[in-house]
């Protein structure tokens, strides 16, 4: 079990209803934030935890939106994703994680089976 991953995004939505999503960048590409599944920990704790721990976000900030799943080596991921409101104060994250567009994102779902596609609007 630990060596299948849990997923996430967030959502940024500003108020000129611009949407940015969290996303982690290594080289020039770019994924989910990823992290173990843990025997110990709900799916969503596990990437609450990685959130909080590793991407330095504050998760009582953040909503969930959506859980779908992704096919990964022919292996189920869960996939969360969260959204939160820009209210203008810089939000500082770990250097491998960005807000990023929505065509980065339908970039990186490209790479995936998706069932169940979330509908960001």
């Amino acid at each position: 079990m630990s060596n299948q991953l849990v997923a996430g995004t967030v959502i940024l939505n500003s108020a000129n209803g611009d949407k940015k999503f969290l996303v982690r960048k290594s080289e020039n590409k770019f994924d989910f934030v990823t992290t173990p599944m843990n025997q110990d920990l709900t799916n969503l704790a596990c990437i609450l935890q990685e959130l909080k721990s590793e991407v330095m976000m504050d998760v009582n900030s953040i909503d969930l939106v959506e859980l779908t799943n992704v096919i990964v080596e022919n292996k189920k991921m869960p996939l969360f994703v969260f959204e939160m409101e820009d209210r203008g104060e810089k939000l500082v994250l770990e250097e491998e994680y960005v807000w990023e567009t929505p065509t980065t994102l339908r970039a990186v779902l490209n790479k995936f089976q998706v069932s169940g596609v979330p509908i960001f609007k």
